[in-house]
């Protein structure tokens, strides 16, 4: 087309336009006005991740890197228990992260200690054919060495912690339970969420690992026997500064799989653990330990409780610390009168402990709502504050109210944001508090980011609760929680299974996020949010 034949066209359409806008103010319709297009969705999920303005994002450690000098070359196709053995793993949730005594060299290290829950065949495996000899090195812990390294923190391959644990791991059981069950155990199966404690250690809380035991059956441990069962759904704690070290399972804080767990101590030392179960309808648990934490058996003995609503929060009523009650902890709770919270999750306790925070991620088939629950057939999810008293957490009784109900404030009832937050989320998951205090929620829809991207959420911790968005990931990934480095004003975060939508799988995924490159899956990856 000549250029003025291009002038001619566009005066001709700017013309049209023109008398189409008079007509429609006279009234007359010949000439119909097409309508606005719809403004775009700014927190609808994509293929790439969505990075806030004030931060940028780097890549810690992706599926596939190597952890352990001799890892192999991350090859998926398929992958081999020895790249399990040595590499990050497919599935990644923060547990902890550590700072080890200065070196001599004056580089600053860190220790990051992450849960490795899930191993998909769908996802992880060509065709789905699944391999569980591999799959069971795939789940479990891993922890590794980083650097801070001309700016940025960097992972060191094969450093000095740097290990995997995962279904063929030796393990310790100690506490009231371990001469019923046993005192060893082969594996970590399931660990869902873990906690740094104020005396140096990582607490890894295993999630119901009867799938697992289904799946691992011919893989040997001895798996394929009923007897194994009583000896996952536990608490492990870890001295992950020590490479040589046994987690040891803790069977004084019961048995049940677990979402979520935070660690404090009391004035006194004494350890205080409080435990989320994993489930749509799940019970709060605290253990108060009987005697000080520095006691290398101090979570061997002590009282664990379950929280039940009251008119202004929530009463601790304690349990009993029989083997029966331990071992079937949520039928205890129950038998207790523990009240049920709407799919609990991650727990955040403030450092001077006036205020916990729980993450209730909804539950659609809740009939009932209550003063902690507020919804009904909501799977939207809401975040709870319990408030101990003057800062006791062994108190009886916390004050408790809702500072967050999450869903779209233009479609989903009774939602509750803050007045002039202008972004919204869905199925809150983790929480972690940074050293301002700000609570960073991190989503989990399960795959299904239809509705809007899962991500990282800031909320203020002081009243209005206001809600800002930090980061968004791509479609089919969820947030696997958030650890901090106040010194580099570094955010470290797992972007979980990418492209894992619910129709999705290791041929055909939803995105091929981080590297996009046709040729290699989607990868769990650790980045880190970098404060501009």
């Amino acid at each position: 087309m000549k250029r003025r034949d291009l002038l001619s066209g566009l005066s001709l359409a700017t013309v049209s336009l023109a008398t189409a806008r008079a007509q429609s103010v006279l009234g007359v319709s010949s000439v119909p006005i097409p309508p606005a297009p719809p403004a775009p969705n700014p927190q609808a999920a994509k293929v790439d991740d969505t990075v806030s303005s004030g931060f940028k994002r780097i890549v810690i450690a992706r599926w596939g890197d190597g952890v352990l000098p001799e890892a192999p070359a991350f090859d998926p196709h398929p992958l081999t228990g020895a790249q399990a053995d040595t590499q990050f793993p497919y599935d990644a949730v923060i547990a902890a992260l550590v700072t080890p005594p200065p070196a001599q060299d004056g580089i600053a290290r860190l220790v990051l200690v992450v849960a490795n829950p899930a191993a998909p065949a769908r996802m992880v495996f060509p065709g789905g054919v699944d391999d569980p000899d591999t799959a069971g090195r795939l789940q479990g812990v891993t922890v590794m060495n980083l650097q801070y390294m001309a700016g940025r923190w960097v992972t060191v391959d094969g450093g000095y912690q740097s290990r995997r644990l995962s279904d063929g791991t030796l393990c310790e059981i100690t506490g009231p339970v371990a001469a019923a069950i046993g005192e060893t155990v082969q594996g970590l199966l399931a660990p869902q969420a873990g906690c740094a404690t104020p005396w140096g250690n990582v607490l890894l809380a295993e999630g119901d690992a009867a799938p697992w035991l289904k799946r691992l059956a011919g893989v040997g441990y001895g798996y394929a026997d009923p007897a194994q069962a009583p000896r996952f759904g536990w608490v492990a704690e870890l001295n992950a500064l020590d490479p040589g070290a046994i987690p040891v399972k803790r069977t004084a804080l019961g048995r049940f799989a677990r979402a979520g767990i935070a660690a404090t101590a009391t004035p006194d030392g004494r350890a205080v653990i409080f435990m989320s179960q994993d489930g749509p309808s799940g019970f709060l648990f605290r253990f108060i330990a009987a005697t000080a934490a520095t006691d290398g058996t101090a979570l061997d003995s002590g009282t664990l409780a379950v929280a039940q609503l009251n008119d202004s929060g929530v009463s601790w009523v304690d349990l009993d610390g029989d083997i029966p009650s331990l071992v079937g902890a949520v039928d205890a709770a129950a038998n207790a009168g523990g009240s049920a919270f709407d799919a609990p999750g991650g727990i955040a306790i403030s450092g001077d402990k006036s205020a916990l925070y729980l993450a209730c991620a909804g539950n659609a088939a809740r009939t009932v709502p209550d003063a902690l629950n507020p919804r009904a057939g909501d799977d939207n999810g809401h975040i709870v504050m319990l408030a101990p008293p003057g800062g006791d957490v062994t108190a009886k009784n916390f004050a408790g109210e809702v500072v967050l109900a999450a869903g779209n404030p233009d479609s989903a009832a009774g939602t509750l944001y803050a007045a002039g937050t202008s972004c919204w989320l869905r199925r809150p998951r983790t929480l972690d508090l940074d050293q301002a205090g700000r609570l960073w929620i991190g989503t989990d829809q399960g795959g299904d980011t239809t509705t809007t991207a899962d991500g990282l959420f800031v909320m203020e911790t002081a009243s209005p609760y206001m809600l800002t968005t930090a980061y968004l990931a791509p479609v089919g990934a969820a947030m696997g929680g958030a650890a901090f480095d106040g010194a580099t004003k570094t955010v470290f975060a797992p972007v979980r299974h990418p492209g894992a939508t619910p129709g999705a799988s290791f041929d055909a995924p939803a995105t091929r996020w981080p590297t996009l490159r046709p040729d290699m899956p989607p990868q769990t990856t650790v980045i880190g949010l970098v404060r501009l």
